[in-house]
């Protein structure tokens, strides 16, 4: 389970919504609990991954949504896992890049390749690419 807090004066943890105050309150006085902490990915760079994939969607004939184009894009980037059934026959499955997997440089890592993979799937520059991204945000 993923809490949210925001850092508060005195060193305190803040609950960022109401889902997390809900869950401290279930904590009692004197408890111990362990927090992994994870800095908050850029929203803005979300959107702009977004953005690139509406542009390529709008922009090719092969896809039916820009989700199995953000599934294509994670299979060329390389962001996926094989699970092997009994038989030894592979199953594979695209990884998460949600704000929880990935912090802001493998976001950025993951970002220039699936620059790179839709490159392959429209024929533009990069910096043309790029720049039409952009327009989108």
């Amino acid at each position: 389970m993923l809490l949210e807090f925001i850092k508060g004066q005195n060193n305190q943890l803040i609950p960022s919504d109401n889902e997390t105050f809900e869950r401290m309150q279930k904590i009692k006085i004197g408890d111990t609990v362990f927090v992994e902490y994870k800095p908050r990915r850029n929203y803005q760079f979300h959107k702009k991954l977004f953005s690139l994939l509406n542009f390529v969607y709008a922009n090719q004939d092969h896809y039916k949504s820009v989700n199995n184009i953000l599934e294509a894009v994670k299979f060329r980037a390389g962001y996926f896992e094989a699970i092997l059934f009994h038989t030894g026959e592979p199953h594979y499955k695209a990884t998460s890049i949600a704000f929880h997997a990935m912090d802001d440089i493998e976001f950025e890592e993951f970002y220039s390749k699936a620059i790179d993979v839709c490159l392959e799937l429209i024929p533009m520059g990069k910096q043309e690419l790029e720049n039409a991204v952009l327009t989108y945000l």
